[in-house]
């Protein structure tokens, strides 16, 4: 087994279990670390840095085994609605990913990954706008959706700030441990230099 693939499952296995063990813990752990969940950094770094067939297979199957068992947990049917748009959003930025894959720099990943967070913080919580019988099919209650979330449970924007500490330090150890060759070559030089 080859040391991109091992290190790749690994990250998988990592990011399945970020995803899905808050849900489970319940409490305050849930609480402290929802939405940690680093989905736009996986689906970039996939399409970014593994080979296509690889990359889907591993970051769609990630994807697809940490929503089944949330949506198990929740007592959801396994697909849903909001499974289908979480899935598009997923997939359009492992196609972001995989058009900057000759970039491979880490401030075009970053940049990239804050875009991707946004992204999905818009899409998600307008989804949940159009769900969420909390709120006002209005401007305003879109507007809540996207701010203070409902009342009783953690603002939105502090999901989303979650969400993007977990994405900027996901793909900073993706990228470390799956350095784009001519760059593993300069790192391991200048590490001898020193």
């Amino acid at each position: 087994m080859s040391r991109r693939f091992s290190i790749s499952i690994f990250l998988v296995l990592v990011f399945v279990a970020i995803r899905t063990l808050p849900v489970y813990a319940g409490g305050e752990v849930q609480e402290d670390l929802a939405n940690i969940s680093p989905m736009a950094a996986l689906a970039l770094c996939g399409g970014m840095f593994l080979p296509r067939r690889l990359g889907i297979g591993l970051t769609f199957g990630a994807f697809i085994i940490s929503d089944i068992l949330i949506n198990l947990h929740y007592h959801q049917p396994l697909l849903n609605a909001y499974s289908i748009i979480l899935l598009f959003v997923f997939a359009g930025l492992f196609m972001a990913g995989h058009f900057l894959r000759k970039s491979g720099r880490l401030m075009v990943l970053l940049g990239a990954s804050v875009g991707g967070t946004v992204l999905f913080y818009l899409v998600t919580n307008t989804a949940a706008f159009f769900y969420d019988p909390a709120y006002p099919k209005i401007f305003s209650g879109w507007v809540q959706a996207n701010s203070l979330g409902v009342p009783g449970y953690p603002p939105a924007w502090a999901f989303g700030l979650r969400s993007l500490a977990g994405n900027l330090a996901f793909a900073v150890a993706f990228y470390l441990a799956l350095l784009p060759r001519h760059e593993d070559a300069a790192v391991s030089a200048t590490v001898r230099a020193a």
